[in-house]
């Protein structure tokens, strides 16, 4: 049976002024007046991300901008501030403001809510910090560490399926979120071990959905530890399909929209981890064995069926040497559950068959990888 895998749900993504939810005791409501000056642009920014940070519930200030943009002035200053510290966006779960505007002066208020009291992020990085000294040594390179990251987080979080935690406080301290949750501790996880990384929005299979970019070695990858973490949630067990991809492999099921804020990524990382196992290169043995984890192997013409031909002859070959599992990329992704059939009304010997299979996502075409097991008579 095919894993299932989950789908974003990230109603905190803010694109522009939404309702105000309630329930948010937790978080300091004071009106703030920010100065007893009208504020420039870079001061209102300050004083947004200053909000923010402080995770006030309310804040009041007066701007100066141009008479006749100033209400496109402000809405850009907010996206921009916004926009400016990852961690700080998508904790903000909610946020609305009204204005008074006269000439070049405007009085605003602005309202939020948040989904992390700050005690709670606090909390998220004192317990990362303490993550990272067990599972990170001095000798690890930035491979190394996102791959321990990566695989800390998939073995220690489960989907939230009744989708209704979405902080990094609720992975980390109670072991369940949803797709915001996983990208915001990933993030947090990456920075505090002093690599490149920022939260992606968009969609997946038309539902909203958040990830990450990393970077290492100077280049871009996408990585999303919610899909790599198996639903219903299986002990231990980590999967790789949606690791360092590139822009065009990710494509296939998650779509954002093109932002200077998204660097590109466009280097296959089959293609890095070859040039970093070269002979006698450092930690040639890791990037080998990731390689494998990976499934790059599969790229190989040896372990690839581009036709119902191919496919039933790796079957038989299988067969006929009593293997107990063929593992094959298989290229008719869209025929593979027919195909089967065909392939195995073929063989003889056989008492029983079973498969799985997923998504092969180091190709930009509908590839699915076949786990396939066999039972002799």
């Amino acid at each position: 049976m095919r894993t299932k895998m989950r789908m974003l749900l990230a109603s905190s993504i803010l694109l522009g002024a939404l309702p105000l939810t309630a329930g948010c005791e937790p978080f300091p409501s004071a009106y703030v007046f920010a100065a007893d000056r009208p504020l420039s642009q870079d001061q209102l920014h300050q004083e947004l991300n200053r909000a923010w940070s402080e995770r006030l519930g309310s804040l009041k200030v007066t701007f100066s901008g141009k008479e006749g943009t100033i209400k496109r002035d402000m809405k850009e200053i907010l996206n921009h501030a916004l926009y400016s510290d990852d961690y700080l966006h998508y904790i903000v779960k909610s946020y609305g403001y009204d204005a008074t505007i006269k000439g070049n002066i405007a009085t605003i208020t602005f309202k939020f809510t948040y989904w992390e009291t700050l005690a709670q992020t606090n909390e998220v990085k004192q317990r990362v910090t303490r993550t990272l000294k067990r599972i990170l040594t001095p000798e690890m390179n930035d491979f190394q560490k996102q791959k321990a990251i990566h695989d800390w987080i998939v073995t220690n979080l489960s989907y939230d399926t009744r989708l209704v935690s979405y902080s990094a406080y609720d992975g980390i301290v109670n072991g369940e979120t949803v797709c915001q949750g996983y990208a915001l501790l990933t993030y947090e996880m990456m920075r505090q071990a002093g690599i490149p990384v920022k939260i992606v929005e968009g969609t997946s299979r038309g539902i909203a959905h958040t990830w990450n970019l990393v970077q290492l070695g100077g280049k871009w990858y996408h990585l999303d530890t919610t899909w790599d973490d198996p639903v219903p949630d299986e002990a231990g067990r980590i999967v790789y399909n949606y690791y360092n991809l590139t822009d065009s492999q990710i494509k296939i099921d998650h779509k954002w929209k093109p932002s200077a804020l998204y660097p590109t990524a466009v280097t296959p990382f089959d293609q890095t981890l070859a040039s970093l196992s070269g002979k006698g290169a450092p930690k040639a043995d890791f990037y080998k064995k990731l390689y494998e984890q990976l499934g790059f192997v599969y790229l190989s013409d040896a372990n690839t069926a581009t036709s119902l031909q191919e496919l039933t002859s790796l079957i038989k070959s299988a067969v006929d040497k009593r293997q107990k599992q063929l593992i094959v990329r298989y290229t008719n992704g869209v025929t593979f559950k027919s195909d089967m059939k065909k392939a195995f009304s073929a063989q003889k010997g056989l008492s029983s068959y079973s498969y799985s299979y997923e998504d092969y996502t180091p190709t930009t075409m509908n590839d699915k990888l076949l786990r396939i097991k066999f039972t002799y008579s």
